[in-house]
């Protein structure tokens, strides 16, 4: 779950005064969270906002290449058994 700031959170983290956290929201230069009561601000619009960038993979895509994965080793086996056969026959022919 993404870790909700407070305007009070913020102003301790970038050393500025709640007032000022206030005036750069209503300037548009955060973004508070919507559909909440109280005013938030996600961590990761906080990271990029401080030019920090944490490339996570999401559990959606984590699985997608599990499947992937896993096709790409069945596929690598069948291939390894053509190979064999093939191999088998090709010395049957050069003997």
């Amino acid at each position: 779950m993404n870790k909700l700031l407070s305007q009070d959170d913020l102003a301790t983290r970038w050393g500025v005064t709640i007032r000022t956290i206030e005036n750069w929201r209503k300037e548009g230069i955060i973004t508070p969270c919507k559909g909440i009561p109280a005013i938030r601000f996600t961590e990761q619009h906080i990271l990029d906002i401080e030019g920090v960038k944490l490339e996570k993979v999401s559990p959606l895509m984590y699985r997608k290449l599990e499947i992937d994965l896993e096709k790409t080793k069945q596929e690598n086996e069948k291939l390894k058994g053509i190979l064999a056969k093939i191999t088998a026959e090709a010395s049957q022919i050069y003997k």
